[in-house]
């Protein structure tokens, strides 16, 4: 081979190794980005089938649904009409507490590490605590709906 040969395969193979760099960087982005849309599509089914189960159920006095939802990350629902005698624990979620302390009308918040998302669901009831907390266990989160006639009962 020639010295020019040579300098011409050096460029070649420099130039392969860019092309090849730049398709698994957007290849990754493209992946991310794609988990992130899918992500935030869960979320928005999940709260419209939970405000539509509640909805439905709490106009229907005596019933009852035990109820089960696909999410990866804590929920918390909150009873609005007494949130005064909510005793948060102490290393409770801060943006909850204010959410709550500021009179905004938000009652389900849905969080983990990466995520924080805050809705209204609907006219909901909680006994003791006024609040309920649910983990999920292996990838959903499941509870009963009774309904009072004009709110829904949240019970574990």
């Amino acid at each position: 081979m020639r010295k020019g040969q040579i300098t011409g395969n050096v460029f070649t193979y420099i130039f392969a190794i860019i092309i090849i760099a730049l398709i698994l960087l957007l290849g990754y982005k493209y992946i991310f980005e794609t988990k992130e849309n899918i992500q935030e599509t869960e979320l928005i089914l999940f709260k419209n089938k939970l405000t539509s189960d509640i909805e439905a159920i709490s106009s229907d006095f005596g019933s009852s649904k035990t109820v089960s939802y696909s999410l990866q990350a804590e929920l918390c629902l909150f009873d609005l009409e007494n949130k005064e005698d909510i005793i948060f624990p102490d290393d409770f979620n801060p943006l909850i507490k204010d959410s709550i302390n500021s009179n905004i009308k938000k009652n389900a918040f849905v969080f983990s590490n990466s995520i924080f998302q805050s809705y209204y669901i609907g006219d909901i009831e909680i006994e003791e605590q006024n609040f309920k907390c649910f983990k999920p266990s292996a990838g959903k989160i499941t509870f009963t709906i009774e309904g009072t006639g004009n709110k829904a009962l949240i019970n574990s």
